[in-house]
């Protein structure tokens, strides 16, 4: 959020005064403290609450307070990320019934990042010292956790310390998949199988029928089956799952994450159009792809900082 130089200038003025006294400020003390008229004060004011910077406290004693937002705005530098579709949120370990409208990132280059939150639905779900996280979100495609500090009810707002935050990059199933990987027969037996597995490493073969179309997966945890039964001379077709997660090269490795969480899968295999195995990716790709980025991103910090 851009605050215009004129808007800013009242807004440290209502922060700065309002922290001084501990009470709501009223136009003309404003006015004093900035050398500007009251009429000015109070156009710039009007403009501060259309915002949600500033709030109007009104009767004997009224005046003008800042908000929370209003607050982090003036101690460090601020990021605003509007959700487009409300995300829910979970709160100590479980989904709520508590929607996430908005999101503003506070003193990002700071130690003690915070963000606001713009909620919708039942407050009470929350208190201050719930663990939250958030995410991903539409457009920046952020995961927050941290813990709440603040919780204004009259605005629906959190104010949450930030513990951590990642962005899940914008990478697609070729960009992390295991290509070409080796395949299965369902006539195969499960002792070629635990064969193949010790010789290439591997966890996991997608099964192929002559056409080369994937029939379904056999993995060490069926070899190991097979052999507490005493099988391992058994066909494949005897012990590999039907029901595999799969995905075309483009799909998004967003879309991949939220798969394999939904069908609780430790790996999916990437098919073409015919339904073709070309690669195969598991939880742990996608840990190393997350890993070589950020290590990417420390070794240009680590040239800026010798240059």
């Amino acid at each position: 959020m851009d605050i215009p130089r004129n808007l800013f200038e009242i807004l440290v003025a209502v922060v700065n005064a309002y922290e001084a006294t501990g009470r709501p400020v009223t136009s003309s003390e404003i006015a004093e403290a900035v050398g500007k008229s009251d009429g000015t004060v109070r156009n710039v004011i009007s403009a501060l609450k259309a915002m949600g910077l500033v709030e109007a406290k009104t009767g004997p004693g009224g005046g003008y307070v800042p908000t929370v937002k209003g607050v982090e705005a003036v101690k460090g530098s601020l990021a605003l990320d509007k959700l487009w579709e409300p995300q829910r949120l979970v709160v100590d370990g479980r989904v709520s019934r508590l929607y996430v409208v908005e999101l503003d990132l506070l003193a990002l280059s700071g130690p003690g990042a915070k963000a606001v939150l713009k909620v919708a639905g039942s407050m009470h779900q929350v208190r201050r010292g719930s663990q939250v996280i958030l995410g991903p979100t539409g457009g920046t495609r952020l995961i927050i956790h941290g813990r709440v500090q603040d919780v204004n009810p009259a605005r629906r707002e959190l104010l949450v310390e930030v513990d951590s935050m990642v962005a899940v990059p914008r990478l697609r199933a070729r960009d992390v998949m295991t290509p070409r990987p080796e395949r299965a027969t369902r006539g195969m037996s499960m002792r070629e199988v635990a064969r193949l597995i010790v010789s290439r490493n591997i966890r996991a073969l997608p099964v192929v029928d002559e056409e080369g179309v994937l029939e379904g997966l056999v993995s060490a945890q069926h070899v190991s089956k097979a052999y507490a039964d005493g099988r391992l001379d058994a066909r494949v077709e005897d012990y590999m799952d039907r029901d595999v997660a799969t995905v075309e090269p483009d799909e998004d490795i967003l879309r991949i994450m939220r798969i394999m969480v939904e069908r609780n899968a430790g790996r999916v295999v990437v098919v073409d159009q015919s339904g073709r195995p070309q690669g195969i990716i598991t939880r742990t790709d996608i840990l190393m792809a997350l890993t070589r980025l950020y290590e990417v991103a420390d070794s240009f910090a680590v040239q800026e900082l010798g240059d």
